[in-house]
């Protein structure tokens, strides 16, 4: 039987969910690889995935096979082949407007050397053609119809809610801090507010983007000296939503745009909206100035979702994605999926994947055999991290001992500060609760976090050795 649109839909968003939780890149580059793949076929024996762009399919093929093969087996729990296909026409269907197809195609048309009309227009409106489609809500599936409320989320949903029925209308909600671990529906209710403002407010600019995006935007204007360009973009909006805020830390050129950007928008009442894993207090590399003005708004926090919510939530994605779960099956998932939204959706995905492949009704049984991995029992805290401790520490050969202590050596800082970052990526505790275990002030464990982020895009043997620290830890 050939799957449907919606279930190949539910496939791919089950193996994204997990490429994105196995990737160790960037969130940039996470984007520019990924963004576009999609799953074309999927049976007992193969599955097609595609990519609109030649140079991504043979980076994808000769670079992220294994990432690819383990994460289809994360998500569907068996290993078919994989092949990987470039779909051109399909991409250029979905991320291209007819008549920029039509201009590239007479682009292509024309006889070499020759300069066209067309293309010194294309020329002159790429950056107002990007400024148009940012004014656009970018992900449409995500509206307050289908958030689901419960007393984890109430507060930032409310306050969504009000921002976007008067935008830029009351200082009080301006500009709106949303701030929460991953997974828990921040992304939501920033494009959620997008979707409505756009909806009752057509003629408004409207920009949502990620911070890096934003940073990397505004690198790309100074070294193509378009900054003016850039700055209208952005100080000229409506309504600025920015995603991961927490990315500008330290980043002083950034930090400096974005704080004029704001103060453009502020003082013109505009609305800006942003998201952030942690509260302005503890983003301790942000310029004062900037958590000031994050501060004089409204800072609404969203918290793991308690049982009722986990349990209205898996009804709800099993009706959206047609799955015939039995109320015993939902109560036992909502009891034991309790750490994020993202993890209860991967879970769910993942049975409907495997019933839909095998055939097999969903009960106790089968769900119990099928996703394993999410029910095993958790150590407590404090045994993790002794774990991640010594297995740091033989890593780098030195002691655990010597990590908890003063030691200024290349290897015992390494081991330390890899330490952090493998707890911080691992547990997702806070900073105060990493600085008590260590014995070091929070700002020391940011700072040092921090430098391991900046060092792993680069280092690629450092990276290699926190992957394997996290796979052991995890094994």
């Amino acid at each position: 039987m050939e799957p449907s649109k919606e279930e190949l839909s539910m496939f791919m968003h089950s193996i994204m969910d997990q490429i994105r939780k196995n990737a160790t890149m960037s969130q940039t580059a996470f984007d520019l690889w990924f963004s576009d793949l999609h799953l074309l076929q999927i049976d007992t024996d193969k599955i097609v995935l595609a990519t609109g762009d030649e140079l991504k399919r043979k980076f994808l093929v000769g670079r992220c096979t294994e990432l690819i093969t383990k994460s289809v087996y994360d998500a569907l729990g068996y290993e078919p082949a994989i092949e990987i296909i470039c779909d051109v026409v399909r991409e250029r269907n979905i991320c291209i407007p007819t008549d920029r197809l039509v201009m590239e195609q007479e682009k292509n048309a024309s006889p070499q050397g020759e300069e066209t009309e067309a293309e010194e227009d294309f020329e002159k409106e790429e950056f107002h053609e990007q400024e148009a489609l940012s004014s656009q809500g970018l992900c449409p599936e995500y509206t307050f119809e289908n958030f689901i409320v419960g007393s984890s989320n109430q507060f930032a949903h409310a306050c969504s809610v009000a921002v976007s029925n008067d935008p830029g209308g009351h200082h009080n909600y301006n500009p709106l801090f949303i701030y929460g671990p991953s997974g828990l529906g921040k992304t939501h209710l920033m494009y959620a507010i997008a979707n409505r403002v756009q909806k009752m407010r057509p003629h408004m600019s409207i920009i949502c983007t990620k911070s890096e995006d934003f940073m990397n935007e505004l690198i790309e204007s100074i070294s193509k000296k378009t900054t003016g360009r850039f700055r209208d973009k952005y100080r000229k909006a409506d309504m600025l939503l920015i995603d991961d805020i927490q990315f500008v830390s330290g980043k002083t050129s950034t930090q400096e745009e974005f704080f004029h950007t704001f103060n453009a928008l502020y003082e013109n009442r505009k609305q800006i909206v942003v998201t952030s894993d942690r509260p302005p207090r503890e983003m301790f590399t942000l310029e004062e100035r900037i958590k000031t003005r994050f501060v004089q708004g409204m800072i609404a926090d969203v918290q793991p979702p308690e049982y009722e919510l986990r349990l209205a939530i898996l009804q709800k994605k099993a009706e959206k994605n047609n799955l015939n779960v039995p109320n015993n099956v939902l109560a036992f998932l909502a009891e034991r999926l309790d750490s994020n939204i993202r993890q209860i959706e991967g879970a769910l995905k993942k049975i409907g994947a495997v019933s839909f492949l095998s055939g097999r009704p969903i009960t106790l049984e089968m769900v119990k055999s099928s996703i394993p991995e999410y029910f095993r029992e958790n150590k407590p805290v404090s045994e993790t991290v002794d774990n991640i401790l010594e297995v740091t520490a033989r890593k780098y050969d030195v002691t655990v001992e010597q990590i908890l202590g003063k030691g200024r050596t290349k290897n015992i800082r390494t081991a330390r500060n890899v330490s952090m970052y493998v707890i911080r990526k691992v547990l997702d505790l806070s900073l105060p609760a990493i600085g008590k275990m260590l014995d070091r002030d929070h700002s020391t464990v940011h700072s040092n976090i921090q430098a391991i982020e900046a060092e792993i895009q680069n280092n690629h043997r450092l990276n290699n050795e926190i992957v394997e620290i996290i796979t052991e830890v995890k094994s």
